[in-house]
């Protein structure tokens, strides 16, 4: 399965390099983790990671989840005028600005974000499309990437 994670994240963010090395740890951890992956509805996951101070977070709302069977999308004016989503899964990940910016370390940071993520795994409302899909398989398979790269153990409560 192929996951793409686009970071929206605050300035704040930027004085400190190990908030930003544990996102892009956090990104490339999962997307080759779930390379692997395999199911018959869901072949692409984007997920927008957002993590803005609140100053910031008061601007924009987190999306639901929406499932793409198959849609093309047309962009005049762009490099690529035309983009296909092929069942493709979106979701916003919202991570807890204040609980993330007090962590001193990068690998704090990505325990954070690994046991955020598996709970926000848990709580998706996945769209009505998707009533058949694998929830639980996906869940596992997210909570054994993070426990193989020893991100989390298994007695993290997860």
């Amino acid at each position: 399965m192929k996951t793409s994670l686009a970071l929206v994240t605050s300035r704040e963010l930027s004085s400190f390099s190990f908030y930003k090395d544990a996102l892009y740890a956090f990104e490339s951890v999962l997307s080759k983790g779930l390379l692997g992956f395999n199911s018959d509805l869901v072949e692409e996951i984007c997920i927008r990671l957002k993590c803005e101070s609140p100053v910031f977070a008061q601007f924009s709302q987190a999306q639901r989840p929406k499932y793409y069977e198959d849609k093309t999308f047309k962009y005049r004016g762009s490099v690529t005028p035309e983009v296909r989503l092929y069942k493709c899964l979106t979701a916003d990940f919202v991570v807890d600005f204040e609980g993330y910016f007090k962590l001193t370390t990068k690998e704090e940071c990505l325990k954070y974000l690994a046991l955020s993520f598996i709970d926000f795994l848990k709580n998706l409302k996945y769209p009505g499309k998707l009533k058949k899909f694998e929830k639980e398989k996906l869940l596992q398979a997210v909570k054994d990437i993070f426990i193989e790269n020893s991100i989390i153990s298994e007695q993290d409560g997860v």
